[in-house]
């Protein structure tokens, strides 16, 4: 299925359960493992925020969130300065990782 806006395709894995999100220059931007291992349909929700998979076997659905890098980056962010804060163990200028990324 191609995403509402063209610039990305997702794919599903019968075999392995893996729903995939492509560019169009072939690059996979993410991968989505869906819970009864076979991904029969796939569909982008009308603002590509979002990417919907069915399971054959059980009849199961999974909704997964599309993040884009930037989010990505600020949720791994997020986690490694708080990580960081609460273990005593690191050094102080590794503290300062991530820093100006997140808004804290």
């Amino acid at each position: 299925d191609f995403s509402p806006d063209g610039q990305q395709l997702a794919t599903g894995g019968f075999d392995d359960g893996t729903a995939r999100l492509w560019d169009l220059k072939g690059k996979q931007l993410a991968q989505f493992k869906h819970p009864t291992g076979h991904v029969t349909s796939i569909d982008f929700s009308p603002d590509g925020q979002q990417l919907a998979t069915g399971g054959f076997d059980d009849g199961t659905a999974k909704l997964w969130e599309i993040e884009e890098l930037d989010e990505l980056t600020v949720r791994a962010c997020n986690w490694v300065k708080d990580y960081l804060k609460s273990n005593s163990t690191v050094n102080r200028e590794d503290r300062q990782l991530c820093d100006g990324i997140g808004g804290q």
